[in-house]
């Protein structure tokens, strides 16, 4: 196959996608994407294109479709780190020339509201809350505020609802979550998946602390004799939460929830919320019924033969 050497493949080579603040691929993907969503890509190909034709079409969504891919690209090769969303900007660092004691933290991986790095004692994960999606952006701030207020808003009350969750999972479901006090120094050196180093005053960033779980589906596959006992810790964990008067509006059997030796664990604390009506004990078992539904239905699907013994657990449990 003919290798492609015109200058707008070279921008794209991995010496020149390496970012010179330590963000990773990700950020020049993100710059040469958000480039193309401003229009001034756009702009340059209708200034130069007869775009009316079927052929200039094609060209444009070819164009379109490798910054994307360049992009998915850049994401999967740094599982989506980037440390500026993770920094608090407004705060100011206490680092120096002499860093003192540090300690050293290995990126396993990120979800939708925190990124997850692993002790040097393998025993413990820091979840780092992601700001994306979440806080003011300074030059939104400066326009109109009839045309940003909604999205300002909403910017807002992501974060708020995130930190209210973490505040709930800290103060009344530390043991469901396995949450622990890890003392973190104030230095932070961060290894991402590509293998670089960044350095983080902890003060610069919100985190909590969890004792390193096995996700539940991988360990219930690899522990067929314990099937029982695992699905009786579920049961346990979610009835324990669910009797605190907290709801979870994400139950999801398969990246929810974790396993530290046979005890199931709540490994996921970003979708709690307090729930008035769990003080009555009919909406209790109602709620508990509801969240222990999408382990039957994994159940049903992959371990059928298991599905009367957690209908006999669920059943003893509602009719006490």
């Amino acid at each position: 196959m003919r290798s492609i050497k015109s200058p707008f493949w070279r921008q794209f080579s991995p010496r020149n996608l390496a970012c010179p603040f330590g963000h990773g691929l990700g950020c020049a993907a993100r710059a040469s994407l958000l480039t193309l969503r401003t229009g001034v890509k756009i702009i340059d190909f209708l200034g130069h294109s007869n775009f009316a034709t079927a052929s200039s079409m094609k060209k444009f969504l070819i164009v379109f479709g490798l910054f994307f891919a360049v992009e998915r690209f850049c994401h999967f090769q740094t599982g989506g780190f980037i440390l500026s969303k993770m920094v608090l900007k407004n705060v100011p660092h206490h680092l120096s020339h002499h860093l003192g004691p540090s300690e050293t933290l290995t990126f396993i991986g990120a979800g939708k509201q925190f990124y997850a790095f692993e002790t040097a004692d393998h025993q413990h994960v820091v979840k780092f809350v992601k700001y994306s999606g979440r806080r003011p952006l300074p030059w939104l701030e400066k326009l109109p505020a009839s045309w940003t207020k909604h999205t300002l808003s909403d910017r807002a009350k992501k974060l708020a609802k995130l930190r209210s969750s973490s505040a709930l999972a800290l103060k009344y479901l530390s043991s469901e979550a396995a949450l622990t006090p890890y003392p973190l120094p104030q230095t932070l050196i961060l290894i991402d998946k590509l293998g670089i180093a960044h350095t983080v005053d902890r003060s610069q960033t919100e985190f909590i602390i969890q004792k390193k779980a096995i996700p539940f589906i991988a360990f219930f596959d690899q522990n067929p004799l314990k099937a029982e006992a695992l699905i009786s810790s579920y049961i346990r964990a979610v009835e324990s939460q669910c009797k605190k008067g907290i709801s979870n509006l994400d139950p999801r059997v398969d990246r929810n929830y974790g396993v530290i030796g046979t005890h199931v664990i709540l490994m996921d604390i970003g979708s709690f919320v307090a729930y008035p009506k769990l003080s009555y004990k009919a909406e209790v078992l109602r709620e508990i019924f509801l969240e222990l539904l999408p382990l039957r239905q994994w159940l049903q699907k992959n371990h059928p033969e298991h599905v009367a013994y957690f209908d006999r657990s669920v059943q003893r449990l509602l009719s006490n």
